[in-house]
C-alpha cells in the first residue's frame, strides 16, 4: 500500500462515527464525530436555546422587537421629515449622491463578510483538520442574524453551536469555534473602545455629545468590567470565584437575578471555556495573532461605514472627516451596547441623529444618512440570514445529506482496503511449508 493511503485516527476521546476524510502528503486523515460526556450538556443547552427561539411565542416576540425597531426609526424619520424639505428619492439622486461611493461601501461590506468567514474557517480547520469555507460563511451569517433579532444579541452563539453539530462537527469543535471567535472579538473590541473613549476627551464632537457621553461611558465600563472579570477569573480562580459569589448574591438581593445557582454555573462555564480557548491559542501563537489582525481589520471597516455613508451623500471622499466619523461610530456602539432590545433599538438611532447633526448641514441629508447607516449595520444582516435560511431549506440540507453519505462511504472504503491489505501482508510473512 502506498504511504499516502495510510490514515491517522485522532482518538483523544471516545469515537462514534466518521464524518470526513482528507488526503494529504503525510497520509489520509480520517476525522470522526466525537462526544465527551461533559459536552453533552453544552450541546443540549444550545439545542434548547435554538428550540426556544423557534417556538411560536419567541417568533412573535422577535417579530414584535423587529417591528418596534421599525417604529422607532419611523418616528425619528417622521420628526426629521417634518423639519425637512423634499425627501423624495428623485431629489436625493439629483443631489450630490454618488453611486460609485455606494458601490465601494457595498464592496467593503462584502469584504467584511469574507474576512469574518475566513476567521471562522481557520478555527474550523484547526478543530477538525478540514477546511469548510462555505460552512464557515453560513455559520457566521446565522450568528449575525440571530444576534440581530434576539435581546442582548444572545441568540447567535447557541445557534452556531447547534448548526455546526448538525453539519458534522464534533461537540468539542462546535463549542470551541464560537468561543475562540468570541475571545478574540472581545479583546479587539475592548481595545478599540478604550482608545475611543479616551480620544473622545480630546476631540471636539459637538455639543450633542454631552448627552451621549454618559451612555458611551456606561457601555464602555460595562464591557471593560466583563473583560477584566473574565481575565481575573482565568488568572486567579480562587479570588475570581469569591467576586462572582459576592456579585451574584448582591444581584439576587436586589431582585435582578432569581436563580443564583444557574447564573453561577453559567459564569463559571464561560470562564472555563475562556481558559481552554486561551490555552489553545497559546499553543498556536501565530494563529492567534492572525485572528487578532483580521478581527481588528473587520471592526475598523465596520466602524468606517458612517464615513462611506457621509462620502456617498456628499459625492466624494473627504478624508479629513475620517477619524471623527470613525470615533463617532464607536461611541454610538458603546452607548447602545447595554440596551436589551435587539440591535440597540432606539439608542442607536437617537445617538446617530444627535452626533451626526454636526456633520450634515440639513435634515434631509441627516435622515438619508440614518437610513443608509442603519441598513448597512443592521438590516442587511437580517436579509443575509434570511437568504441563508432559504438556501439551506431548499438546497443546503439535501446537499449536506449527500455529502455526509459520501464521507461515510469513503471512510468505509478506506477501512475495507486497509483490512484486506493487512490480511494480504500477514499471508505473505507466514512461513511456507517446504517439501523435500
Amino acid at each position: 500500500m502506498k504511504k499516502n493511503r495510510k490514515f491517522k485516527i485522532y482518538k483523544k476521546i471516545k469515537l462514534l462515527k466518521p464524518h470526513s476524510v482528507e488526503n494529504t502528503k503525510q497520509g489520509t486523515k480520517l476525522f470522526l464525530s466525537t462526544i465527551k460526556k461533559h459536552f453533552r450538556k453544552d450541546i443540549d443547552q444550545a439545542a434548547q436555546t435554538v428550540a426556544k427561539q423557534k417556538t411560536k411565542k419567541n417568533k412573535y416576540v422577535n417579530l414584535i422587537f423587529f417591528l418596534l425597531n421599525l417604529v422607532v426609526i419611523g418616528v425619528i424619520l417622521g420628526i426629521q421629515i417634518g423639519q425637512s424639505e423634499d425627501m423624495s428619492i428623485s431629489t436625493l439622486l439629483n443631489s450630490t449622491f454618488s453611486f460609485e461611493v455606494l458601490l465601494i461601501m457595498l464592496y467593503v461590506w462584502c469584504a467584511m463578510q469574507i474576512l469574518e468567514s475566513l476567521r471562522m474557517n481557520i478555527l474550523i480547520r484547526q478543530s477538525t483538520g478540514r477546511s469548510r469555507p462555505f460552512l464557515a460563511y453560513k455559520t457566521h451569517a446565522y450568528g449575525r442574524y440571530y444576534d440581530s433579532i434576539t435581546p442582548m444579541a444572545s441568540g447567535g452563539q447557541p445557534f452556531q453551536i447547534f448548526y455546526m453539530t448538525k453539519r458534522g462537527l464534533n461537540a468539542s469543535s462546535a463549542i470551541s469555534v464560537p468561543m475562540g471567535k468570541y475571545v478574540v472579538q472581545t479583546i479587539c473590541m475592548s481595545s478599540l473602545w478604550t482608545i475611543a473613549i479616551f480620544a473622545s476627551f480630546f476631540v471636539d464632537l459637538g455639543p450633542n455629545f454631552n448627552y451621549i457621553r454618559p451612555l458611551s461611558i456606561i457601555g464602555w465600563a460595562a464591557n471593560a468590567m466583563i473583560m477584566v472579570g473574565v481575565l481575573l477569573l482565568s488568572v486567579n480562580q480562587r479570588l475570581g470565584k469569591k467576586l462572582v459569589v459576592w456579585a451574584l448574591k448582591f444581584l439576587q438581593k436586589i431582585k435582578i437575578i432569581k436563580d443564583y445557582e444557574k447564573r453561577y454555573n453559567q459564569v463559571i462555564k464561560i470562564v472555563t471555556d475562556f481558559q481552554v480557548t486561551i490555552k489553545n491559542y497559546a499553543r498556536r501563537i501565530w494563529s492567534f495573532l492572525g485572528q487578532i489582525a483580521i478581527t481588528m481589520i473587520v471592526w475598523i471597516m465596520h466602524y468606517s461605514l458612517p464615513f462611506f455613508v457621509y462620502s456617498c451623500l456628499i459625492g466624494y471622499f473627504d478624508f479629513s472627516m475620517y477619524f471623527t466619523l470613525l470615533l463617532l461610530s464607536m461611541l454610538i456602539d458603546m452607548a447602545a451596547s447595554f440596551v436589551p432590545l435587539p440591535g440597540g433599538t432606539g439608542v442607536n438611532e437617537l445617538s446617530f441623529t444627535a452626533l451626526f447633526a454636526m456633520v450634515f448641514s440639513n435634515n434631509v441629508m441627516l435622515t438619508w444618512a440614518l437610513l443608509l447607516w442603519r441598513f448597512m449595520t443592521y438590516y442587511i444582516y437580517i436579509l443575509q440570514g434570511l437568504v441563508v435560511l432559504v438556501y439551506d431549506n431548499v438546497i443546503g440540507n439535501k446537499k449536506y445529506k449527500w455529502l455526509k453519505k459520501k464521507w461515510e462511504l469513503e471512510a468505509e472504503s478506506i477501512n475495507f482496503t486497509e483490512e484486506k491489505l493487512h490480511e494480504f501482508n500477514q499471508d505473505k510473512i507466514k512461513p511456507k511449508n517446504t517439501i523435500f
